[in-house]
């Protein structure tokens, strides 16, 4: 994918100036280039004028390539199958249940892991906006969404901008009738999440999360070490949602 990539990027990121035409000559003068800094842009935890001390190239230079390169990137990832956010099918996610047994084996019918994120924005000036964007919980206004990271590492389902005051019940309603349709989920099948999604009653089995304050006094004290045991392997499961490193958040 990293070669189908480059080349259909190259299709949509154009030269303002070369041969035959006028203007100065680009700073960056190959266009794996340009890809290579927008790339770094996303995922480097550097500032600005470091890209463009590692890229020998000045602010100016930094900023329209930046732009143009994003704009490339866009229509080239809409031209490459591999790239596009789909939900898995039912072999699929019985073979990536398969996978995550072999790691947690008490864990049966596990194939993805859901996490909320929030994501700190100016407070706007309009009062209206500014309430839907505040968080209560946070304390300072957000914008909000879920990711939901299959057992291969590839994001297969995401709700993005929604205002701060949403929880992640909200986010997640359309996630939550994907999984309840046995068309489109396995039968004894879901994902795993923290306490703050929903698990009622139709939900159980779909999304799994770990104990809540409170849930072991409710238990029988013959099953305290088993569900302790289970919280723990969910636990360790739902590290995975952390595999984007901060590269989301980078982005605002």
């Amino acid at each position: 994918m990293r070669h189908d990539l480059l080349r259909v990027f190259t299709k949509h990121y154009t030269w303002k100036s070369g041969k035959g035409k006028s203007g100065r000559p680009a700073k960056l003068t190959y266009k794996h280039q340009a890809l290579a800094l927008v790339f770094h842009f996303y995922t480097a935890a550097c500032e600005s004028n470091t890209l463009c001390e590692m890229f020998g190239i000045p602010p100016s230079t930094f900023s329209s390539t930046l732009a143009k390169a994003e704009a490339a990137l866009e229509c080239t990832l809409k031209e490459i199958p591999d790239a596009r956010v789909r939900y898995p099918t039912k072999p699929v996610q019985r073979q990536w249940a398969s996978q995550i047994m072999a790691r947690e084996p008490l864990v049966h019918g596990v194939w993805g892991f859901l996490d909320g994120k929030n994501y700190h924005v100016k407070s706007p000036s309009c009062a209206d906006l500014q309430n839907a964007m505040y968080n209560g919980w946070l304390h300072s206004t957000y914008v909000t969404g879920t990711l939901l990271f299959g057992a291969d590492g590839t994001i297969v389902w995401c709700r993005h901008n929604y205002a701060g005051s949403w929880n992640d019940g909200d986010t997640s309603y359309s996630l939550q009738m994907k999984l309840l349709d046995g068309k489109r989920t396995a039968a004894g099948h879901g994902v795993v999440a923290d306490s703050a999604f929903p698990v009622r009653d139709d939900l159980r089995g779909k999304i799994r999360t770990l104990l809540k304050d409170g849930d072991l006094d409710r238990a029988s004290p013959s099953c305290h070490i088993g569900l302790v045991m289970m919280s723990n392997a969910i636990t360790s499961l739902r590290q995975a949602a952390e595999w984007g490193m901060g590269a989301v958040e980078k982005v605002y």
